[in-house]
């Protein structure tokens, strides 16, 4: 953990291809033969094909095809080894390119190495047979636990140490692989017991921190061969040094343009500064810092000030901080008035003019994180509750917020009616519960201020927001329907209610025109009728307006309205969360990784998943095991 996903993804791309593109040039001999530099030029691309800033992979494809770049390794390596072959003089420059040629092959084979350690196979091969058939967390705590005994016990580093700790005890989570827990350590639920709803969240951002880089960088390998990477990182540096120091001290510059003399500076000193950050990065990550050793020397005392330097700040990037937000009647009525974006919109095939022009970011605060945490304790304690079947996690997260009322304690027969949609497409259920939310959203701000609302308002606009982004951009999460073809079915129908030549400069902000786009909706008497084969907007609009109906006839508080929408919102995420698979997960963390993400490892961490049964056999060892407690 270091960088953010998209800084080291930005950094990786343009690197790999401007390497294979010269090595290509030098291969068609675009280059004047008699330059020897361009001996020691060949094995600086080496050294970048090899990533040097850590990164292995762009997607999870990149892992699975680890193959086809070993093969990619071995023909620019041959291509390498004729250009040397072809420029080859009798100078010193030959013997000073070997070391950095080794060097770069050393990077390039790593970077294989780590395609292939992540990829889906060999993670699963990593884990025994007898693991894979009924995983013990416990013994792998207790093993843990015996690595970190004499290390530093720093307060700040416990929740790291847990993190990876429930990072090596849930792989198979993260693989697809069902495993079991013991009833103890099942039923104690071990690694977020006694935590807040921050701590909790600080816990599954720090794991699926260890999760990216497994997947995506080569911090893995680095510490699980410790000393072998040690080894090739002081080979690498001290073969860049000794060739900066020679090529200074010795050869002969004045046969070489000045140009081609300052590029050898710059290639020598830039391996070397990468190679320093690079051992940096590493030295200061996670990986690095639950190793943590009791500071007894001095080289121990200075580590260990700089791991509390650092600290606050890895502490910082802990929990996911922002989610992104999609209003499709904001969307709906800024296209509308926008002449320019509706004929864009027509020639936009993929639709990207609305997946990201329209797409907003949010801060993820403490309110919501409680809301969150809480409902998934209560999803819990129900299912404790229970006698253990199979069948029970089935039933508890394919629910879709039918008994929610019940549970609330409002008894309106109409608001159940209108709650209990007969849809089967749970994307388009998304749409008619998203076009609900809006349409009362923006009616409340046309009655009420803004900061009388309540906190339960505000919560179902987030998740309403957040659950349609998922729905419009990233849709591999969710189950393959057809989100597409409602979201443009219902475009159409929607400029209806809003014309745009009724818009005027002092409707411009998108307050006043959602207010006067819900007003025209929820006034339509005829939409029933009118929009009959349209089940997103009849189906909103009436949700919408049997709730604003009970609060004007006073059976419901325009406050106490938003509980039940706000944790029927939570439900449609649990429901999401625990049918995207973990590869699609995974994917997402490329991106800086997805609120829906952290809601399914916390379910996880409560038992929460089809993945993870209890174990009703036990032994003597596994009730006395403690908990994890560096």
């Amino acid at each position: 953990m270091g960088a953010s996903p998209d800084d080291y993804s930005q950094q990786y791309s343009p690197a790999y291809w401007m390497a294979t593109l010269v090595l290509s040039t030098l291969l068609r001999g675009d280059v004047n033969p008699k330059n020897g530099l361009v001996v020691f030029w060949t094995p600086f691309i080496l050294w970048h094909l090899g990533s040097p800033h850590n990164i292995t992979a762009d997607s999870i494809e990149d892992n699975k095809l680890w193959l086809r770049h070993f093969l990619g390794m071995v023909f620019q390596v041959l291509e390498a080894i004729y250009i040397y072959i072809r420029f080859r003089s009798d100078t010193i420059l030959n013997s000073m390119a070997a070391p950095i040629f080794i060097a770069g092959v050393f990077k390039y084979g790593e970077r294989i190495c780590a395609l292939r350690s992540a990829s889906e196979k060999e993670l699963i091969n990593s884990l025994s047979p007898s693991k894979r058939k009924a995983t013990r967390p416990e013994k792998m705590i207790s093993t843990i636990n015996r690595c970190f005994e004499g290390k530093a016990n720093v307060s700040d580093l416990n929740l790291l140490r847990e993190a990876y700790s429930s990072f090596i005890s849930f792989k198979p989570l993260f693989l697809g692989l069902p495993f079991r827990l013991s009833p103890k350590f099942y039923d104690d639920m071990v690694y977020i017991k006694s935590k807040s709803a921050n701590q909790a969240f600080k816990l599954v951002g720090t794991e699926l921190g260890y999760l990216y880089d497994l997947l995506f960088t080569k911090m893995a390998i680095h510490h699980l061969q410790a000393k072998v990477s040690l080894c090739l990182r002081a080979f690498c540096f001290l073969s860049a040094v000794s060739s900066l120091i020679t090529f200074s001290a010795i050869v002969d510059k004045s046969v070489h343009s000045k140009v081609d003399i300052v590029v050898m500076h710059l290639l020598l000193l830039g391996a070397i500064c990468l190679d320093i950050y690079s051992f940096i990065m590493h030295a200061l990550s996670t990986w690095a810092m639950v190793w943590l050793p009791i500071p007894e020397n001095k080289v121990h005392k200075l580590y260990s000030k700089v791991v509390a330097w650092r600290l606050p700040l890895v502490e910082s990037k802990m929990a996911i901080k922002s989610m992104a937000q999609h209003d499709l009647i904001n969307y709906y009525v800024e296209a509308n008035k926008n002449k320019f974006k509706d004929a864009v919109r027509i020639n936009d095939i993929g639709n990207l003019l609305q997946k990201y022009w329209h797409t907003n970011w949010k801060a993820v605060d403490c309110e919501l994180k409680q809301f969150i945490y809480s409902r998934l304790e209560k999803k819990r304690l129900q299912w404790a509750e229970k006698v253990f079947r199979l069948e029970d996690p089935e039933k508890l997260l394919n629910g879709k917020g039918e008994n929610l009322l019940d549970e609330i304690g409002i008894v309106s027969e109409e608001l159940k009616g209108a709650l209990k949609l007969d849809i089967t497409d749970f994307r388009e259920r998304i749409f008619i519960w998203h076009f609900a939310t809006e349409l009362v959203y923006y009616d409340d701000v046309d009655r009420f201020r803004r900061g009388t609302m309540g906190s339960f308002c505000h919560i179902a606009k987030s998740l309403s927001d957040y659950t349609m982004y998922i729905v419009l951009v990233r849709p591999l999460m969710l189950p393959k329907r057809f989100s597409e073809v409602i979201n443009k079915e219902n475009y159409p129908p929607a400029k209806i209610f809003f014309p745009a030549k009724n818009t005027t400069k002092k409707m411009r902000k998108i307050d006043s025109v959602g207010k006067r786009f819900t007003s025209a909706v929820l006034g339509y008497n005829d939409i029933l009728e009118e929009t009959n084969r349209i089940e997103v907007i009849s189906g909103g609009k009436w949700f919408a307006w049997t709730l604003q109906k009970l609060v004007t006839q006073r059976l419901l508080d325009h406050q106490e309205k938003w509980e039940p929408i706000s944790k029927m919102w939570m439900e449609m995420m649990i429901h999401a969360a625990s049918h995207c698979s973990w590869e699609e997960h995974a994917q997402q963390l490329r991106h800086g990784g997805e609120l829906l993400t952290n809601v399914a490892l916390l379910m996880a961490q409560l038992g929460l998943s089809t993945q993870i049964r209890k174990d009703e056999e036990t032994d003597e060892d596994e009730l006395n095991m403690a908990p994890f407690s560096p």
